[in-house]
């Protein structure tokens, strides 16, 4: 199941799928780490320890797994 032979529009879901993740891992890990939005160094000190970013590739892995199994199980 490779999904550089799926036709275009399930490439471009999987895509939207990854990016969707990566922005509902944004959000998630911006709640869990209980920052207050007018607190702008609190944000900013977010988005560069990294924290932001191991969220964000969490959120794409759920993305991606979520929209292959989809295919996966549409295919059989």
């Amino acid at each position: 199941m490779n999904p550089l032979r799926w036709r275009s529009e399930h490439q471009v879901a999987l895509l939207l799928g990854v990016v969707v993740g990566i922005a509902l891992g944004f959000v998630t890990g911006y709640i869990h780490h209980d920052i207050r939005i007018d607190n702008a160094a609190a944000f900013s000190s977010y988005l560069t320890k990294g924290s932001a970013l191991r969220w964000g590739v969490f959120g794409a892995l759920i993305g991606g797994t979520i929209i292959y199994i989809q295919q996966l199980l549409h295919d059989e």
